[in-house]
Protein backbone atom coordinates (compact mmCIF):
# COMPACT_ATOMS: atom_id res chain seq x y z
CA UNK A 1 0.00 0.00 0.00
CA UNK A 2 2.84 2.27 1.17
CA UNK A 3 4.31 1.67 -2.12
CA UNK A 4 1.74 1.89 -4.45
CA UNK A 5 0.70 5.54 -2.83
CA UNK A 6 4.88 6.24 -3.53
CA UNK A 7 4.09 5.19 -7.32
CA UNK A 8 1.16 7.46 -7.20
CA UNK A 9 2.97 10.60 -6.03
CA UNK A 10 5.83 10.57 -8.62
CA UNK A 11 3.42 9.89 -10.99
CA UNK A 12 1.54 13.05 -10.43
CA UNK A 13 4.97 14.65 -9.81
CA UNK A 14 5.91 13.88 -13.29
CA UNK A 15 2.39 14.77 -14.41
CA UNK A 16 2.59 18.57 -13.13
CA UNK A 17 6.07 18.64 -14.67
CA UNK A 18 4.90 18.11 -18.03
CA UNK A 19 1.65 19.81 -17.80
CA UNK A 20 4.22 23.17 -16.37
CA UNK A 21 6.93 22.58 -18.97
CA UNK A 22 3.45 22.89 -21.42
CA UNK A 23 2.49 25.98 -19.81
CA UNK A 24 5.92 27.54 -20.15
CA UNK A 25 6.34 26.85 -23.60
CA UNK A 26 3.05 27.86 -25.11
CA UNK A 27 3.95 31.17 -22.68
CA UNK A 28 7.05 31.70 -25.41
CA UNK A 29 5.28 30.45 -28.24
CA UNK A 30 1.86 31.90 -28.49
CA UNK A 31 2.75 35.47 -28.15
CA UNK A 32 5.06 34.97 -31.16
CA UNK A 33 2.40 33.28 -33.03
CA UNK A 34 -0.27 35.73 -32.13
CA UNK A 35 2.43 38.50 -33.39
CA UNK A 36 3.37 36.65 -36.85
CA UNK A 37 -0.72 36.69 -37.23
CA UNK A 38 -0.75 40.42 -36.68
CA UNK A 39 2.40 40.88 -38.94
CA UNK A 40 0.54 38.72 -41.75
CA UNK A 41 -3.40 40.38 -40.95
CA UNK A 42 -1.92 44.26 -41.46
CA UNK A 43 0.59 43.37 -44.80
CA UNK A 44 -2.29 41.72 -46.37
CA UNK A 45 -4.69 44.72 -45.42
CA UNK A 46 -2.26 47.25 -46.81
CA UNK A 47 -1.75 45.22 -50.26
CA UNK A 48 -5.63 45.07 -50.35
CA UNK A 49 -5.92 48.27 -49.86
CA UNK A 50 -3.81 49.64 -52.13
CA UNK A 51 -5.18 47.58 -54.52
CA UNK A 52 -8.57 48.65 -53.77
CA UNK A 53 -7.50 52.33 -54.11
CA UNK A 54 -5.99 51.79 -57.82
CA UNK A 55 -9.61 49.91 -58.73
CA UNK A 56 -11.21 53.11 -57.49
CA UNK A 57 -8.75 55.54 -59.68
CA UNK A 58 -9.16 52.57 -62.70
CA UNK A 59 -12.86 52.75 -62.31
CA UNK A 60 -12.82 56.71 -62.34
CA UNK A 61 -10.59 57.23 -64.90
CA UNK A 62 -9.49 53.76 -67.40
CA UNK A 63 -6.06 55.60 -68.37
CA UNK A 64 -4.99 55.42 -64.73
CA UNK A 65 -1.62 53.62 -64.84
CA UNK A 66 0.14 56.36 -62.04
CA UNK A 67 0.03 53.17 -59.64
CA UNK A 68 1.88 54.14 -56.08
CA UNK A 69 4.66 53.64 -54.06
CA UNK A 70 5.64 54.77 -50.50
CA UNK A 71 7.21 53.60 -47.79
CA UNK A 72 5.33 54.14 -45.34
CA UNK A 73 1.81 53.45 -45.96
CA UNK A 74 -0.70 52.18 -42.98
CA UNK A 75 3.08 51.62 -41.32
CA UNK A 76 4.03 49.45 -44.12
CA UNK A 77 5.92 49.61 -47.27
CA UNK A 78 3.63 49.20 -50.34
CA UNK A 79 4.06 49.20 -54.15
CA UNK A 80 1.10 49.27 -56.30
CA UNK A 81 1.54 49.00 -60.31
CA UNK A 82 -0.51 48.80 -63.14
CA UNK A 83 0.07 47.04 -66.48
CA UNK A 84 -1.77 47.01 -70.03
CA UNK A 85 -0.89 44.29 -72.26
CA UNK A 86 1.60 46.22 -74.51
CA UNK A 87 3.73 45.92 -71.46
CA UNK A 88 7.61 44.71 -71.49
CA UNK A 89 7.91 44.74 -68.40
CA UNK A 90 5.10 42.18 -66.64
CA UNK A 91 5.96 40.57 -63.40
CA UNK A 92 6.34 36.94 -64.12
CA UNK A 93 2.87 35.41 -62.97
CA UNK A 94 0.35 32.61 -64.49
CA UNK A 95 -1.42 35.31 -66.93
CA UNK A 96 -4.85 34.36 -68.51
CA UNK A 97 -5.13 34.90 -72.13
CA UNK A 98 -4.99 38.78 -72.26
CA UNK A 99 -6.10 40.94 -75.17
CA UNK A 100 -6.07 44.87 -75.55
CA UNK A 101 -8.65 45.57 -73.23
CA UNK A 102 -7.11 44.00 -69.98
CA UNK A 103 -5.00 45.32 -67.47
CA UNK A 104 -3.21 43.81 -64.60
CA UNK A 105 -2.76 45.36 -61.40
CA UNK A 106 0.26 43.86 -58.99
CA UNK A 107 0.42 44.48 -55.53
CA UNK A 108 3.71 43.93 -52.72
CA UNK A 109 3.58 44.95 -49.39
CA UNK A 110 6.44 44.59 -46.31
CA UNK A 111 5.72 44.92 -42.88
CA UNK A 112 8.03 43.64 -40.11
CA UNK A 113 9.13 40.56 -41.86
CA UNK A 114 6.14 39.50 -43.54
CA UNK A 115 5.25 40.35 -47.53
CA UNK A 116 1.65 39.93 -49.35
CA UNK A 117 1.69 40.05 -52.99
CA UNK A 118 -1.38 40.44 -54.59
CA UNK A 119 -2.86 40.29 -58.18
CA UNK A 120 -5.65 41.54 -59.54
CA UNK A 121 -6.81 41.27 -63.63
CA UNK A 122 -9.46 43.29 -64.81
CA UNK A 123 -10.80 42.78 -68.28
CA UNK A 124 -13.71 44.89 -70.41
CA UNK A 125 -15.70 42.17 -71.23
CA UNK A 126 -17.53 42.28 -74.90
CA UNK A 127 -21.15 42.84 -75.64
CA UNK A 128 -21.36 39.56 -77.73
CA UNK A 129 -21.82 37.91 -74.29
CA UNK A 130 -25.09 38.83 -74.21
CA UNK A 131 -27.97 36.55 -75.46
CA UNK A 132 -30.42 40.11 -75.40
CA UNK A 133 -29.37 43.09 -74.95
CA UNK A 134 -31.22 46.80 -75.09
CA UNK A 135 -30.95 49.89 -73.93
CA UNK A 136 -34.61 50.76 -74.02
CA UNK A 137 -38.00 48.56 -74.49
CA UNK A 138 -40.97 50.14 -76.09
CA UNK A 139 -44.34 49.86 -74.25
CA UNK A 140 -45.79 47.96 -77.15
CA UNK A 141 -43.49 44.88 -77.90
CA UNK A 142 -43.51 42.11 -75.86
CA UNK A 143 -42.09 38.76 -75.39
CA UNK A 144 -44.56 36.34 -75.84
CA UNK A 145 -45.74 32.62 -74.54
CA UNK A 146 -43.41 30.67 -77.11
CA UNK A 147 -40.00 32.59 -76.91
CA UNK A 148 -37.14 30.87 -75.16
CA UNK A 149 -34.06 32.45 -74.67
CA UNK A 150 -30.97 31.49 -73.10
CA UNK A 151 -27.55 33.41 -71.93
CA UNK A 152 -27.64 36.70 -70.44
CA UNK A 153 -30.29 38.56 -70.81
CA UNK A 154 -30.35 42.76 -69.65
CA UNK A 155 -32.46 46.08 -70.43
CA UNK A 156 -32.09 49.34 -68.91
CA UNK A 157 -35.94 49.41 -69.76
CA UNK A 158 -38.77 47.37 -68.13
CA UNK A 159 -39.41 44.28 -69.75
CA UNK A 160 -43.10 43.64 -71.29
CA UNK A 161 -44.00 40.08 -70.95
CA UNK A 162 -47.64 38.20 -72.56
CA UNK A 163 -47.67 35.06 -71.12
CA UNK A 164 -45.45 32.82 -70.16
CA UNK A 165 -41.92 33.16 -71.97
CA UNK A 166 -38.69 31.21 -70.57
CA UNK A 167 -35.43 32.23 -70.10
CA UNK A 168 -33.05 29.81 -69.20
CA UNK A 169 -29.96 32.78 -68.01
CA UNK A 170 -30.10 35.35 -65.71
CA UNK A 171 -32.74 38.12 -66.34
CA UNK A 172 -31.11 41.87 -65.30
CA UNK A 173 -33.24 45.35 -65.50
CA UNK A 174 -33.19 48.53 -63.43
CA UNK A 175 -36.76 47.74 -63.57
CA UNK A 176 -39.52 44.83 -63.14
CA UNK A 177 -41.30 43.55 -65.45
CA UNK A 178 -44.87 44.50 -66.70
CA UNK A 179 -47.43 42.13 -68.10
CA UNK A 180 -49.75 42.20 -70.64
CA UNK A 181 -52.96 43.06 -69.71
CA UNK A 182 -54.87 40.50 -71.46
CA UNK A 183 -53.48 37.33 -70.19
CA UNK A 184 -51.97 35.54 -67.58
CA UNK A 185 -48.60 36.15 -66.96
CA UNK A 186 -46.23 33.77 -65.60
CA UNK A 187 -42.72 34.02 -67.29
CA UNK A 188 -39.85 31.13 -66.42
CA UNK A 189 -36.98 32.85 -65.03
CA UNK A 190 -34.72 29.49 -64.64
CA UNK A 191 -31.67 31.25 -64.69
CA UNK A 192 -32.61 34.04 -62.20
CA UNK A 193 -33.18 37.38 -62.26
CA UNK A 194 -32.41 41.19 -60.93
CA UNK A 195 -34.71 43.64 -61.38
CA UNK A 196 -32.97 46.23 -59.82
CA UNK A 197 -29.38 45.57 -61.16
CA UNK A 198 -27.09 48.56 -62.70
CA UNK A 199 -27.55 50.27 -65.81
CA UNK A 200 -25.21 49.06 -68.35
CA UNK A 201 -23.84 51.21 -70.83
CA UNK A 202 -24.52 51.06 -74.55
CA UNK A 203 -21.41 50.43 -76.83
CA UNK A 204 -19.30 53.87 -76.86
CA UNK A 205 -17.53 55.51 -79.42
CA UNK A 206 -14.54 54.62 -77.94
CA UNK A 207 -14.95 50.63 -78.83
CA UNK A 208 -16.86 51.40 -81.99
CA UNK A 209 -13.61 53.61 -82.89
CA UNK A 210 -11.24 50.17 -82.26
CA UNK A 211 -13.45 48.20 -84.73
CA UNK A 212 -13.07 51.09 -87.17
CA UNK A 213 -9.25 51.13 -86.85
CA UNK A 214 -8.94 46.86 -87.21
CA UNK A 215 -10.77 47.75 -90.54
CA UNK A 216 -8.33 50.22 -91.74
CA UNK A 217 -5.46 48.25 -90.30
CA UNK A 218 -5.39 45.08 -92.35
CA UNK A 219 -9.42 45.05 -92.89
CA UNK A 220 -11.36 44.36 -95.73
CA UNK A 221 -13.06 47.96 -96.53
CA UNK A 222 -15.77 48.82 -98.95
CA UNK A 223 -16.80 52.72 -99.86
CA UNK A 224 -19.77 51.15 -101.81
CA UNK A 225 -22.97 49.80 -100.95
CA UNK A 226 -22.10 45.84 -101.17
CA UNK A 227 -23.97 42.81 -101.22
CA UNK A 228 -21.41 40.17 -99.42
CA UNK A 229 -21.92 35.90 -99.76
CA UNK A 230 -19.69 33.83 -97.76
CA UNK A 231 -18.59 30.65 -99.07
CA UNK A 232 -16.84 27.47 -98.17
CA UNK A 233 -13.19 27.43 -97.93
CA UNK A 234 -13.24 31.44 -96.16
CA UNK A 235 -14.36 32.75 -99.79
CA UNK A 236 -16.54 36.12 -100.08
CA UNK A 237 -18.11 36.80 -103.27
CA UNK A 238 -18.74 40.33 -103.63
CA UNK A 239 -21.21 42.46 -105.75
CA UNK A 240 -20.23 46.08 -105.36
CA UNK A 241 -22.44 49.07 -106.20
CA UNK A 242 -20.69 51.16 -109.29
CA UNK A 243 -21.71 54.37 -110.19
CA UNK A 244 -24.67 54.85 -108.20
CA UNK A 245 -26.91 51.76 -110.23
CA UNK A 246 -26.51 47.85 -109.36
CA UNK A 247 -26.43 47.72 -113.33
CA UNK A 248 -23.21 48.68 -113.27
CA UNK A 249 -22.08 46.22 -110.50
CA UNK A 250 -18.31 44.62 -110.44
CA UNK A 251 -18.18 41.32 -108.94
CA UNK A 252 -15.20 39.41 -107.43
CA UNK A 253 -14.50 37.26 -105.02
CA UNK A 254 -11.67 37.78 -102.11
CA UNK A 255 -9.91 35.24 -100.31
CA UNK A 256 -10.37 35.83 -96.60
CA UNK A 257 -7.59 34.18 -95.19
CA UNK A 258 -5.84 37.49 -96.45
CA UNK A 259 -7.19 39.87 -93.60
CA UNK A 260 -7.32 40.12 -90.18
CA UNK A 261 -11.23 39.28 -89.83
CA UNK A 262 -13.17 43.05 -89.61
CA UNK A 263 -15.06 43.56 -92.96
CA UNK A 264 -16.01 47.24 -93.27
CA UNK A 265 -17.97 49.59 -95.17
CA UNK A 266 -19.37 53.42 -95.05
CA UNK A 267 -22.52 52.05 -96.80
CA UNK A 268 -25.04 49.48 -96.68
CA UNK A 269 -24.24 46.06 -96.41
CA UNK A 270 -26.12 42.63 -97.32
CA UNK A 271 -25.25 39.16 -96.52
CA UNK A 272 -25.70 35.59 -96.75
CA UNK A 273 -24.27 32.59 -96.85
CA UNK A 274 -21.62 29.62 -95.31
CA UNK A 275 -19.27 31.32 -92.64
CA UNK A 276 -15.64 29.27 -92.75
CA UNK A 277 -13.70 31.40 -90.09
CA UNK A 278 -13.85 34.21 -87.84
CA UNK A 279 -15.53 37.48 -88.83
CA UNK A 280 -17.16 41.16 -87.89
CA UNK A 281 -19.22 42.99 -90.39
CA UNK A 282 -19.65 46.54 -89.79
CA UNK A 283 -21.24 49.24 -91.37
CA UNK A 284 -21.85 52.98 -90.76
CA UNK A 285 -24.94 52.65 -92.32
CA UNK A 286 -27.78 49.76 -92.30
CA UNK A 287 -26.91 46.16 -92.60
CA UNK A 288 -29.26 43.86 -94.51
CA UNK A 289 -29.86 40.02 -94.25
CA UNK A 290 -30.75 38.96 -97.51
CA UNK A 291 -31.08 34.72 -96.71
CA UNK A 292 -29.68 32.01 -94.57
CA UNK A 293 -26.09 32.61 -92.81
CA UNK A 294 -25.22 29.44 -91.18
CA UNK A 295 -21.68 28.40 -89.67
CA UNK A 296 -19.37 25.97 -92.07
CA UNK A 297 -19.55 24.01 -88.95
CA UNK A 298 -22.79 24.11 -86.80
CA UNK A 299 -21.75 24.36 -82.95
CA UNK A 300 -25.02 22.25 -82.53
CA UNK A 301 -23.21 19.16 -84.12
CA UNK A 302 -19.24 19.82 -84.30
CA UNK A 303 -18.34 20.90 -80.67
CA UNK A 304 -14.71 21.68 -82.01
CA UNK A 305 -16.27 24.79 -84.51
CA UNK A 306 -14.61 27.58 -84.38
CA UNK A 307 -16.74 29.35 -86.46
CA UNK A 308 -18.34 32.64 -85.62
CA UNK A 309 -19.56 36.01 -86.89
CA UNK A 310 -20.43 39.56 -85.40
CA UNK A 311 -22.72 41.66 -87.49
CA UNK A 312 -22.19 45.52 -86.26
CA UNK A 313 -24.70 48.38 -87.68
CA UNK A 314 -24.26 51.76 -86.88
CA UNK A 315 -27.84 52.17 -87.87
CA UNK A 316 -30.16 48.82 -88.48
CA UNK A 317 -29.54 45.26 -88.68
CA UNK A 318 -33.03 44.69 -91.06
CA UNK A 319 -34.25 41.10 -92.32
CA UNK A 320 -35.34 41.52 -95.98
CA UNK A 321 -38.76 41.15 -96.93
CA UNK A 322 -37.74 37.82 -99.05
CA UNK A 323 -34.79 36.61 -96.72
CA UNK A 324 -37.30 33.61 -95.80
CA UNK A 325 -37.39 32.11 -99.40
CA UNK A 326 -33.47 32.00 -99.83
CA UNK A 327 -33.90 28.25 -99.59
CA UNK A 328 -37.02 27.49 -99.70
CA UNK A 329 -41.08 28.73 -98.93
CA UNK A 330 -40.26 29.97 -95.38
CA UNK A 331 -38.04 29.93 -92.36
CA UNK A 332 -34.69 31.71 -92.01
CA UNK A 333 -31.65 30.58 -89.96
CA UNK A 334 -28.92 33.01 -88.62
CA UNK A 335 -25.89 32.37 -86.82
CA UNK A 336 -24.14 35.91 -85.55
CA UNK A 337 -23.85 37.69 -82.43
CA UNK A 338 -26.09 40.62 -84.04
CA UNK A 339 -25.56 44.70 -82.60
CA UNK A 340 -27.73 47.75 -83.30
CA UNK A 341 -27.15 50.68 -82.74
CA UNK A 342 -29.22 53.14 -83.85
CA UNK A 343 -31.79 51.66 -83.36
CA UNK A 344 -33.16 47.72 -83.78
CA UNK A 345 -33.14 44.47 -85.16
CA UNK A 346 -35.82 43.74 -87.13
CA UNK A 347 -37.76 42.57 -89.36
CA UNK A 348 -38.80 44.55 -92.41
CA UNK A 349 -42.70 44.70 -93.21
CA UNK A 350 -42.92 42.63 -90.37
CA UNK A 351 -47.10 43.66 -89.99
CA UNK A 352 -47.91 42.67 -93.63
CA UNK A 353 -48.65 39.32 -95.00
CA UNK A 354 -49.26 36.36 -93.26
CA UNK A 355 -46.67 34.06 -90.74
CA UNK A 356 -42.67 33.45 -92.63
CA UNK A 357 -42.21 30.59 -90.15
CA UNK A 358 -39.64 30.33 -87.65
CA UNK A 359 -36.65 32.70 -87.25
CA UNK A 360 -33.80 30.14 -85.76
CA UNK A 361 -31.00 32.52 -84.46
CA UNK A 362 -28.13 30.74 -83.26
CA UNK A 363 -25.86 33.99 -81.09
CA UNK A 364 -27.19 36.95 -79.53
CA UNK A 365 -28.48 40.38 -80.08
CA UNK A 366 -27.56 43.77 -78.86
CA UNK A 367 -29.42 46.78 -80.03
CA UNK A 368 -30.61 50.21 -78.58
CA UNK A 369 -34.09 49.63 -78.80
CA UNK A 370 -36.26 46.32 -79.38
CA UNK A 371 -37.84 45.67 -82.84
CA UNK A 372 -40.53 44.08 -83.99
CA UNK A 373 -40.22 40.49 -85.77
CA UNK A 374 -44.02 39.98 -86.58
CA UNK A 375 -47.36 40.57 -84.76
CA UNK A 376 -49.74 37.78 -82.71
CA UNK A 377 -53.27 37.57 -82.41
CA UNK A 378 -54.54 35.99 -79.07
CA UNK A 379 -52.47 32.82 -78.83
CA UNK A 380 -51.36 32.67 -83.00
CA UNK A 381 -48.49 34.88 -85.13
CA UNK A 382 -50.47 36.67 -87.53
CA UNK A 383 -47.46 38.04 -89.61
CA UNK A 384 -43.69 37.63 -89.73
CA UNK A 385 -41.42 35.17 -87.56
CA UNK A 386 -41.98 33.51 -84.90
CA UNK A 387 -38.77 33.42 -83.19
CA UNK A 388 -36.52 30.61 -82.11
CA UNK A 389 -33.26 32.12 -80.23
CA UNK A 390 -30.96 30.12 -79.48
CA UNK A 391 -27.54 31.21 -76.93
CA UNK A 392 -23.91 30.60 -78.57
CA UNK A 393 -22.59 29.41 -75.65
CA UNK A 394 -19.49 30.01 -76.92
CA UNK A 395 -19.85 33.78 -76.68
CA UNK A 396 -18.99 32.98 -72.89
CA UNK A 397 -15.53 32.48 -73.92
CA UNK A 398 -15.05 33.53 -78.05
CA UNK A 399 -16.38 37.13 -79.23
CA UNK A 400 -16.38 38.11 -83.15
CA UNK A 401 -13.08 40.09 -83.93
CA UNK A 402 -12.52 43.50 -82.96
CA UNK A 403 -16.36 43.66 -81.34
CA UNK A 404 -17.09 46.27 -79.22
CA UNK A 405 -16.64 46.28 -75.61
CA UNK A 406 -18.42 47.28 -72.58
CA UNK A 407 -17.42 50.84 -71.35
CA UNK A 408 -16.19 48.81 -67.62
CA UNK A 409 -13.92 46.93 -66.34
CA UNK A 410 -15.18 43.57 -64.91
CA UNK A 411 -12.99 41.42 -62.10
CA UNK A 412 -11.82 38.28 -63.48
CA UNK A 413 -9.41 37.25 -60.60
CA UNK A 414 -7.87 38.53 -57.53
CA UNK A 415 -5.87 36.66 -55.48
CA UNK A 416 -3.60 37.58 -52.72
CA UNK A 417 -0.95 35.69 -50.70
CA UNK A 418 1.27 36.54 -47.50
CA UNK A 419 4.58 34.71 -47.15
CA UNK A 420 7.24 35.34 -44.41
CA UNK A 421 9.88 37.29 -46.05
CA UNK A 422 12.67 34.81 -45.32
CA UNK A 423 10.41 32.52 -47.56
CA UNK A 424 10.69 34.71 -50.73
CA UNK A 425 13.34 34.53 -53.52
CA UNK A 426 12.60 36.83 -55.93
CA UNK A 427 9.10 35.08 -56.80
CA UNK A 428 6.41 33.77 -54.87
CA UNK A 429 6.34 30.14 -56.51
CA UNK A 430 4.82 28.99 -53.35
CA UNK A 431 1.78 30.82 -53.96
CA UNK A 432 -1.06 28.85 -54.18
CA UNK A 433 -3.30 29.66 -57.19
CA UNK A 434 -6.49 31.68 -55.78
CA UNK A 435 -9.82 30.99 -56.72
CA UNK A 436 -11.18 32.98 -60.16
CA UNK A 437 -13.90 35.29 -59.91
CA UNK A 438 -15.57 35.39 -62.86
CA UNK A 439 -18.16 38.41 -63.82
CA UNK A 440 -20.66 37.75 -66.53
CA UNK A 441 -22.43 39.80 -64.42
CA UNK A 442 -29.14 40.45 -68.16
CA UNK A 443 -48.28 43.05 -77.64
CA UNK A 444 -50.75 44.21 -77.91
CA UNK A 445 -54.24 46.38 -77.72
CA UNK A 446 -57.21 46.06 -75.99
CA UNK A 447 -58.61 43.71 -78.98
CA UNK A 448 -55.72 40.83 -78.44
CA UNK A 449 -53.36 42.19 -81.01
CA UNK A 450 -49.58 43.54 -81.16
CA UNK A 451 -46.19 43.16 -81.60
CA UNK A 452 -43.69 40.29 -81.11
CA UNK A 453 -40.02 41.12 -81.86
Amino acid sequence: MGRGLLILVSGMFIVVGIVQSGINNRSSVLPQRSMNYQEELHVTNVVNSGMDYALREIINDQSWTDGLSSDDYLGASVNISVYDQGSADIPANNIPVWDQYTLLVHGVAEYEGQVSRSELYLRKDSFSKYSYFTDYEPSNIYFIWSDELSGPVHSNGRFNIAGDPTFYGKVTSPQDWHGYTYMDNNPNFFGGSDFSADRRDPPTMFSLNKLKNDAGSNGLTFDNEVRLEFRDNKELFVTEKTGGRWSGASQYTVDLSMYNGVISSSEEISIRGTVDGQYTIHSENDIRINGDIRYNKDPAEHSDSSDLLGIVSEKEVVIDDNAHRHEGYSDLTIHASIMALDKSFNAEDYNRGGGRGDLNLLGGIVQQQRGPMGTFSGGSIRSGFNKQYEYDERLLRMNPPSFPRESFFSIVHWHTNTVPLSAVAGSDENANEGDENGNGNGNGNGNGNGNAD
